[in-house]
């Protein structure tokens, strides 16, 4: 195939080409040495340059896919097609189909390469097409009119097959062990309920002897004459196939649930063939001793000569074929494999054991590895496999596919060697490099080792696990090699003492983004000293939002941040930049952020530093040219890049009076909902939160900010939400913010968000201040309400008696003094202060006497002579019509107020008429005249003058009537009065509390 420049690389070196000519005419990767020299104005250059990056709003850049990631193979020939995905991400592929479609999803954000596949399907599709969203992308294959297609996983591969719905071949046999262990029909059930099998005459029985020995389950065929074998591994299942027709005899112990979980068997056309389900168990060996095959599954490898199988290219017909040599090999079995529904080619051997190690993978077949003989699988249909002497052809008429490389190729010893990293937690950039082997052949070299090494014991060498490990950690299956590693661990405890362990584990999680699990093992002695693993735990820090602790570890692992491949310089440099910029230290952010956009690494991984860079240019003041930055990193094709990017422009142009309140509410709105559970779901709620108390939507700020806090509340991030949604109902509560709204308005946001309320004074004050604001509109039910919470479930002691008293108040102003008395009697405890017994008992004396139970309230005030004290009393006597008593209460009451100018207080005036109208009643002419003398005078400024000239009229008025008594009488309603005098009492204390310094607030971090 032609080379072409893919999509990707266009646009690198046009972003590279473009940062060239701006930054300096030859762009080279800094060192960090270098970088710590660079001064000021070089930085200020380097953000300078991407502000004209950002001004030529550059294409976002679709990551294409290399072929150690993604590798699409495609066979084809006149009746049908078949396409092959390897690669550690093509093999982590899942296929469906749909209606006329199939469907292969693959995972992450790298683009398949689909030029070839387009430009000339394979038979059976007539489109193929590419979708993608920021979690997959999906290869959509229209499966043309009159083909089927099947597709499965073989050899760490996926593939879909392309086949004419036309009849299987006949002269083929199929057999399917999940149809064999269906109930035979009566015709042909044999008697003893084994499955339909070949009706050969004299079948010989072969009953299997199961032990467990050196760790592993071994299975014992003895056979009464010499059988050739095929043993081999395919998915989860173990196949032991013989050229023989035998009735095994399968004992209970074979199906122990744990290692073998279920065992099938079969013999047709000359073969017996048994599959067993055991897909926990490690190695699988096989030997012969003499007329004993003897099989084991995990534990310590058999202890056998074997020889490895020969494949050889064969071009002597003139198109490229294979032959497999293989010495003694007898028949071929063709058996479908029921797992996989494909037809698998089986080549029986006689002893001595011949092997395949690595297995061998072409575009129309596989060689699969095996424990003893040959098999051949994923085969299209025009695929021939033929036995010739020991010579095993595959062969199809067009000819196979094969590279140029050598069919031989076996990994490099050499490199399936483990060696020590310069630093033990140092991940090395080779590591990520393709095997010109192949992934497969690698990883069942490096696999098999493992094994072998694993059944040694707990004092064994670590060395081969090591190098699987790293293998798997280098071709991104990073929780893979974190299995390897806990499985070395379990096997030899010691071995988390080697340094080399626990860094190859370090950077096994730290990769997987397994920050909090990684903690165990960068605290340990080990990687205290080493200083990559100081720049791990930097990192570490820096993800949990621990910036000044990233900053300290990041500065005390610098020397080895060279050492890294670029991409995890990069990041290490810009969290390194970020930390200290929240620590404000700019000359170490703008150094480390140079560092790290100097490095050659994909576009995406370098716009991500350039978000940090437009950070560090905000807070150094040009926030012009940070929102230049924002928005061209915004058009990033990765969402994790692009949206905290669109998140800071939005709110950096609210700021800069660009853009309106509302402007800026519908873009973080939109974001809200397309990007959860992170710490920029937490910027964007927090930012919503402030704009909407900008605006004075109180409500909508609370709920808003609520959303966020909850669910990551352990998290710094989430931290900070809950903070400034306590700070913001402190602010309504406590600092006035909420007298703007109307009372029940205010009621209504208190009882949505009261769970807020926080404890001591401050949610007292909070709760008093509400109360006093519903009584001044007479809102006296949902004040009681407030109060009872407070009594029943908040608060002890004075406090409690104190309150009671209040609320007690309140169900008195609205008429409910049966309500007020129990409160008052609930709450009563020893050891008050004199001002709120008094209160208290003043209290308890007015609910006594609306009661009807005057002596009693008289009893309760006692010698109280107070003026709430007398107050009660008058209107007690007043009740009882004792009007020498009330006169007299009533005009001690008064005082000497006569002595003063200016218009008398309702509560005064009052009880003036009162205690006229007393004397009247008393028929004491010396009081009338007493009264009339000192507050005559007020008659003319008073608010009822007629009342008070006929309550302070001589006994002999002459003109003045009963009628005329009565109406003064009710002119002097008590009871609105001391309503009255109760909630300018009310608005005293608030007034007074008010006064007091409040206790701050949290801090918001």
């Amino acid at each position: 195939m032609p080379a072409r420049t893919s999509p990707l690389k266009r646009e690198v070196d046009r972003a590279r080409d473009l940062l060239g000519r701006i930054h300096h005419p030859t762009a080279k990767p800094l060192s960090f040495g270098t970088a710590m020299k660079t001064t000021a104005a070089l930085v200020a250059m380097a953000s300078f340059g991407f502000a004209g990056l950002a001004i030529g709003d550059p294409t976002p850049i679709d990551t294409v896919a290399p072929r150690s990631a993604i590798d699409i193979r495609v066979g084809r020939n006149a009746k049908s097609g078949r396409v092959e995905i390897y690669g550690s991400v093509g093999s982590r592929a899942s296929v469906r189909r749909d209606k006329d479609q199939v469907v292969i999803r693959l995972p992450g954000q790298q683009k398949p390469d689909l030029g070839d596949i387009r430009a000339n399907p394979p038979v059976g599709v007539t489109g193929v097409d590419l979708r993608s969203d920021s979690r997959a992308s999906e290869i959509v294959l229209k499966v043309a009119e009159g083909y089927d297609a099947r597709f499965g996983r073989s050899d760490g591969a996926v593939y879909v097959q392309f086949d004419a719905n036309a009849k299987p071949d006949t002269k083929v046999l199929g057999v399917n062990l999940q149809d064999l262990t269906k109930p035979a029909e009566k015709e042909g059930e044999s008697a003893t309920g084994q499955p339909n099998v070949s009706k050969a005459a004299n079948v010989p029985v072969v009953a299997l002897n199961v032990e467990t020995i050196d760790g592993g389950k071994d299975i014992a065929f003895p056979f009464e004459g010499p059988v050739a074998a095929a043993v081999f591994r395919r998915g989860d299942s173990v196949w032991v196939v013989f050229d023989s027709e035998v009735d095994l005899r399968l004992p209970p112990e074979l199906n122990d649930g744990m290692s073998v979980q279920d065992a099938q068997w079969t013999r047709n056309d000359g073969f017996t063939a048994l599959r067993l389900k055991a897909p926990a168990i490690g190695s699988l060996s096989a030997i012969n001793d003499g007329l004993v095959w003897r099989v084991r599954l995990g534990g310590k490898a058999l202890n056998t000569k074997s020889s490895e199988v020969a494949i050889i290219r064969d071009e002597s017909t003139g198109v490229p074929g294979v032959n497999v040599n293989i010495a003694g090999a007898t028949k071929i079995a063709w058996i479908k494999d029921p797992s996989v529904g494909d037809r698998m080619a089986i080549v029986t051997a006689r002893a001595p054991i011949k092997n395949l190690t690595a297995g061998r993978t072409m575009v129309e077949a596989s060689i699969a590895s095996t424990a003893q003989g040959v098999v051949v699988t994923q085969m299209t249909p025009d695929v021939k496999v033929e036995l010739v002497g020991d010579l095993v052809q595959i062969s199809r008429p067009g000819g196979l596919t094969l590279s140029a490389a050598d069919p031989n190729a076996r990994p490099n010893e050499a490199r399936l060697e483990y060696k020590s990293s310069l630093y033990p937690s140092l991940m090395n950039a080779d590591w990520s490099k393709t095997p010109e082997e192949g992934f497969l052949p690698r990883y069942n070299a490096l696999q098999a080792a493992a094994a072998d090494e694993g059944e040694q014991g707990p004092g064994a060498p670590t060395k081969a696990r090591l190098a699987l490990a790293r293998f798997l950690m280098g071709q991104g299956l990073t929780f893979e090699a974190q299995g390897a590693i806990d499985m070395l661990v379990r096997q030899s405890p010691r071995a988390l003492e080697d340094p080399q362990v626990r860094g190859l584990r370090v950077a096994a999680k730290m990769q997987s983004g397994r920050f909090a699990d990684a903690a165990g093992d960068l605290s340990s002695p080990q990687m205290l000293i080493d200083p990559a693993a100081r720049l791990w735990q930097g990192y570490a820090d820096y993800q949990a939002g621990h910036y000044a602790e990233a900053a300290k570890a990041f500065k005390s692992g610098l020397k080895a941040m060279d050492a890294f491949p670029p991409v995890w310089r990069a990041k290490f440099g810009a969290a390194y930049a970020y930390s200290a910029l929240q620590e404000k230290d700019m000359t170490t952010a703008q150094a480390m952020i140079g560092y790290a956009v100097s490095q050659d690494v994909p576009p995406l991984d370098k716009l991500a530093a350039y978000l940090i860079d437009a950070q560090i240019i905000e807070a150094s003041g040009d926030k012009e040219r940070a929102l230049k930055v924002y928005r061209a990193v915004a058009k990033a094709s990765d969402a994790g890049v692009s949206t905290p990017a669109q998140v800071r422009a939005a709110m950096l142009a609210f700021e800069l009076k660009q853009a309106k309140p509302e402007e800026t509410l519908a873009v973080l709105d939109s974001l809200r909902f397309r990007w959860r559970g992170d710490a920029t779901e937490m910027e964007i709620v927090g930012n919503m939160g402030q704009i909407y108390l900008s605006m004075g939507h109180y409500r909508e700020a609370m709920q808003v900010l609520r959303s966020g806090g909850q669910q990551f509340i352990n998290t710094p991030e989430g931290l900070k939400i809950h903070a400034s949604l306590n700070n913001t109902f402190r602010a309504l509560f406590l600092g006035g913010q909420a007298d703007g709204l109307q009372p029940v308005e205010a009621l209504g946001l208190f009882y949505d968000f009261q769970d807020l309320t926080p404890q001591g004074s401050d949610g007292d004050e909070m709760v008093r201040k509400l109360v006093r604001r519903l009584v001044d509109v007479d809102l006296l039910d949902q004040a009681a309400e407030l109060l009872e919470h407070q009594v029943n479930e908040r608060l002890d002691g004075v406090a409690k008696s104190a309150v009671a008293a209040d609320l007690a108040a309140i169900y008195l102003m609205d008429r409910n003094p049966q309500k007020a008395l129990q409160t008052l009697w609930n709450t009563r405890t020893t050891l008050l202060p004199k001002t709120i017994m008094a209160e208290r008992r003043v209290m308890e004396a007015r609910a006594l006497t609306e009661l009807n139970e005057p002596d009693k309230a008289l009893d309760v005030l006692g010698g109280d002579t107070s003026p709430d004290g007398d107050d009660v009393r008058a209107d007690i006597y007043w009740r009882k019509q004792d009007w020498a008593k009330a006169g007299a209460v009533l005009e001690r009451r008064l005082g000497d107020r006569y002595k003063g100018d200016g218009p008398l207080a309702p509560g005064d005036e009052g009880r003036l008429i009162r205690a006229g109208i007393a004397y009247s009643q008393m028929k004491d002419a010396a009081g009338l005249k007493r009264l009339s003398d000192r507050w005559g005078k007020f008659i003319e400024g008073a608010s009822s003058p007629d009342a008070l000239r006929v309550a302070l009229a001589p006994l002999d008025g002459g003109e003045v009537s009963a009628k005329d008594f009565a109406s003064a009488a009710t002119a002097t309603d008590t009871f609105t009065g001391w309503v009255g005098s109760m909630k300018k009492r009310f608005r005293d204390k608030d007034n007074a509390a008010n006064k007091k310094p409040a206790t701050p607030p949290a801090k918001t971090a």
